[in-house]
């Protein structure tokens, strides 16, 4: 990411970094109608993650991804973990950090 970017833009950056760094989480997707994209001050789109300011300081980060098969409810708290450790090493607030899975990715066994 480069430098100059905003605190949200750099959150979101983070975000979609420890998220995919998770064991089980395949990829990311921005949904058909691409509210899961941050735009960087590049033009480039971090596809996946979006990140917006909160009430009461910090940053909302709403994640879409792609899983493996394994059950989901613990994925997702290992995602949030992720975020959440990654913005607090960052020290940007995430106030909140939603997980939404949107499918399923199987991979053949050898």
């Amino acid at each position: 990411m480069a430098l100059g970017e905003s605190e949200r833009v750099r959150l979101a950056g983070i975000a979609l970094t420890a998220a995919l760094g998770v064991s089980d989480v395949r990829g990311a997707d921005a949904g058909s109608e691409r509210a899961f994209v941050t735009e960087t001050a590049s033009g480039d789109r971090l596809q996946g993650v979006s990140c917006v300011a909160a009430r009461d300081g910090g940053y909302d980060v709403s994640l879409r991804l792609v899983a493996g098969p394994v059950p989901l409810r613990a994925l997702g708290e290992s995602v949030r973990s992720a975020v959440l450790r990654s913005a607090g090493i960052a020290c940007i607030t995430a106030q909140s950090v939603d997980v939404h899975f949107v499918g399923l990715a199987l991979t053949e066994e050898s």
